[in-house]
């Protein structure tokens, strides 16, 4: 069988490209007599429509896969290219990653319908809003062989749009691949400068309005003193909204923010640092950053919005917070710092991250595939 992998590749940075090679890796080794092609983007957003300071990582090697960049998300001169290239050949299948509605014109134009298509949906719908991005994402999953989701919620999102294609739940798979054991607690808190005795919130990820940001700041109001938080991200939203806040409530002493997008190599610092993490989001459907705070055995706050339910078993891996809610947030972190002292709580957050594995998600799509 002959595959084709679509979607974003390294050196593009962000959690969709990392999520197309992990991909790929799995498939390659679980499945070794199937030939699988990665296929990336030629261009990938145009720089008007792009908010960070780059889309691109400083190169690095992928195991030796050749990465076909293929795909331009604006010129339509190169879809009549890349739609002959799929032609010649000869897949038998494709999975595309989805995200966003604005690459639906590329790629529907760019890969003939006939060939059968499986969409890894890591969002239905965006968060934020978008021209016609209902209609859009109708017009291209609908052409899906295969519609997969990563939580009910988005399950419930695409059954609404009453498409052609089949729809199979599956979960976002843990990102383990940033593990280093030489990146020790003591090596990291010494790095950031944080003491051992600091209890330390860790938000990681794009700054984006529907993140809650705002309300994890507040939050840190009703906390101990001994209560710090490091938000780490790049911001794709009004700086000043979420920094007047902290300055309002004398924060800043307490509050540490590294406003840049994190290499790979720096990531285990963060984590290793941190005692616990939390993702106030106002709305999601799922997170590859709670995926890679299990890796770690991080214990999470969460907020009970979309899949991130799913995610998290309250009182045993970490807890539940209302969106929206600093009150509700303050709440779930002090009971998440007193679940850090239950010896067993690292054996349990192993426990679930086992059940988010690369190796069973790659089993189930092949053999839908099939």
């Amino acid at each position: 069988m002959k595959t084709g992998v679509v979607g974003p590749f390294p050196p593009y940075r962000g959690g969709i490209a990392q999520f197309s090679m992990r991909l790929l890796e799995t498939l390659k080794y679980n499945f070794p007599e199937h030939d699988f092609i990665p296929i990336s983007y030629r261009k990938l957003y145009p720089s008007m429509l792009f908010p960070g300071t780059s889309q691109l990582e400083p190169e690095t090697e992928h195991n030796g896969d050749e990465i076909i960049s293929l795909i331009d998300s604006c010129n339509p001169f190169r879809w009549m290219s890349s739609r002959d290239y799929f032609k010649k050949s000869e897949f038998d299948n494709l999975i595309i990653q989805w995200w966003h509605p604005f690459f639906a014109p590329s790629v529907l134009a760019s890969i003939p319908s006939s060939i059968p298509s499986a969409a890894i949906c890591h969002n239905v719908i965006p968060h934020e809003s978008f021209p016609f991005a209902g209609k859009l994402s109708r017009n291209f999953l609908d052409r899906m062989k295969l519609a997969v989701v990563h939580s009910e919620t988005d399950l419930e999102k695409a059954a609404s749009l009453d498409l052609n294609a089949e729809l199979l739940k599956l979960y976002h798979p843990v990102y383990d691949q940033y593990n280093n054991p030489e990146v020790t607690r003591e090596y990291s808190r010494k790095k950031l400068g944080y003491s051992e005795t600091e209890r330390l919130i860790l938000f990681f990820g794009l700054v984006r309005p529907y993140k809650g940001i705002q309300d994890l700041v507040r939050s840190m109001s009703s906390l101990p003193n001994d209560i710090s938080l490091l938000i780490v991200g790049e911001c794709y939203a009004d700086k000043r909204e979420i920094t007047s806040v902290i300055s309002s409530l004398k924060l800043s002493h307490r509050i540490k923010w590294i406003d840049e997008f994190v290499p790979d190599d720096d990531i285990a610092m963060y984590f290793n640092a941190a005692d616990i993490v939390t993702l106030p989001y106002r709305s999601a459907t799922q997170s590859g950053v709670a995926q890679i705070a299990l890796s770690f055995g991080r214990i999470l706050v969460l907020t009970d919005t979309g899949g991130l339910s799913e995610l998290v078993d309250p009182g045993s891996t970490g807890f539940l917070a209302q969106p929206w809610s600093p009150s509700s947030l303050a709440e779930s972190i002090l009971a998440a710092f007193e679940l850090a002292s239950d010896p067993d709580t690292k054996s349990r957050i192993r426990l679930k991250a086992s059940s988010f594995s690369w190796e069973t998600y790659a089993e189930e799509l092949v053999k839908k595939l099939q």
